[in-house]
């Protein structure tokens, strides 16, 4: 459908959890340079999870972020950031 979101978050080499039309409100937490928390793949009786942990403490009503860490790219593919921290890379990858 036009104007829907993509939701993809790579688990290692081969897998990729894609969320776009189906998952929980994690999916929805935007990329920053200066994020608030950070993502692990941990496995769990044989099955690997998604789990976003604190940087530091949050407060009621902050924006969850993390550093979403896309590959290096040439120059032509490389996809801007809009993150607007003081340390902003100006580039997700």
């Amino acid at each position: 459908p036009q104007g829907i979101g993509c939701y993809m978050f790579r688990i290692d080499d081969f897998d990729v959890v894609d969320a776009t039309m189906q998952g929980n409100a994690a999916r929805f937490i935007n990329h920053s340079c200066e994020p608030n928390c950070y993502s692990r793949v941990i496995n769990v009786d044989g099955r690997k999870h998604i789990v976003i942990f604190a940087l530091r403490k949050i407060h009621r009503g902050e924006e969850l972020t993390y550093d979403y860490k896309f590959p290096i790219e040439d120059e032509k593919s490389k996809l801007h950031c809009n993150c607007s921290t003081r340390r902003c890379r100006r580039f997700l990858n």
